[in-house]
């Protein structure tokens, strides 16, 4: 979750290096889902019990991550118009399942 969200902040903060992608929103807003699977699952280990109210959680929860998948390609197109009409460049990417390198300068994508 570090690694999002100092991405998530570099893009608020409009750093001179943003790395952005559609993924960085999916675990972004997923992240509740995950981060309740893990606290229930210790939950589960410790008192040999499920959480009072764990279907409706999930549910809810699984909505959300549903939601995530749907927004974060389109938020990921804004983003990326957003920031070229700001002056950004784009860098190279390693492969095609890397996350977009966006610069103010081009040598900082070294």
């Amino acid at each position: 979750m570090y690694l999002v969200s100092d991405c998530i902040f570099s893009l608020i903060l409009m750093k001179e290096k943003i790395i952005f992608s559609g993924a960085i929103v999916m675990y972004f807003i997923s992240f509740p889902l995950i981060f309740y699977a893990i606290s229930g699952s210790i939950f589960f280990f410790i008192f040999d019990r499920l959480p009072k109210f764990n279907k409706p959680i999930i549910r809810y929860l699984t909505m959300l991550m549903i939601a995530s998948f749907i927004v974060s390609f389109p938020i990921s197109f804004y983003v990326g118009y957003k920031l070229k009409n700001d002056g950004y460049l784009v860098c190279d990417k390693i492969s095609w399942m890397s996350p977009t390198t966006y610069v103010k300068d081009i040598k900082l994508c070294e």
